[in-house]
């Protein structure tokens, strides 16, 4: 049983213990388009917009705290920079080039190895999206080449070397 302390004026006041498991009421500011977004999925799932952003919350602490994305070192902030420098107007990924995202991430002396699992995610989704956009595709051994200055570990080498399934959308399943 949680330890209860008393202060001067006999309230109870709650050990840390008790008091994670205490619900506070918070309020935040979010767009008007995410939460009728929070909305249709809380409808679809049966369930509140409330408990859809405690777990998303949960979720979310819960990938910080794996030791993996813990110091990263690449940090996020600059690595987004990238990314969102590279992402075309048509939505296409730039990879190659002055203003391409080998340059870039070999500009500022990173490397793919050094990336965290979820920046590795982020960057993954960026160059397949690039590799898509090419009018005339490299084959995969060129395609992966394009990278070795940027030293990827054994598993990103693979991955940039092998043919992609397209991602199943739910307008996919749907049909």
């Amino acid at each position: 049983m949680p330890e209860i302390k008393e202060n001067s004026d006999m309230e109870k006041i709650p050990t840390i213990e008790e008091a994670d498991d205490t619900i506070i009421k918070v309020v935040f500011v979010i767009s008007k388009a995410t939460w009728k977004k929070l909305g249709e999925i809380a409808l679809d799932r049966e369930t509140s917009r409330s408990d859809l952003v405690r777990e998303a919350i949960k979720q979310y602490i819960e990938k910080l705290e794996r030791p993996e994305e813990q110091n990263p070192k690449i940090p996020d902030r600059a690595l987004n920079k990238i990314l969102k420098e590279c992402t075309k107007a048509d939505g296409g990924f730039e990879i190659d080039g002055e203003d391409g995202f080998v340059a870039k991430m070999k500009a500022k002396g990173f490397k793919l190895k050094d990336l965290t699992p979820e920046q590795w995610e982020r960057v993954k989704e960026k160059l397949q999206i690039g590799f898509d956009g090419y009018l005339i595709k490299p084959s995969l051994e060129e395609f992966a080449e394009k990278f070795e200055d940027l030293e990827p570990s054994d598993e990103q080498y693979e991955w940039l070397s092998t043919e992609q399934e397209p991602e199943e959308t739910e307008e996919s399943e749907e049909e």
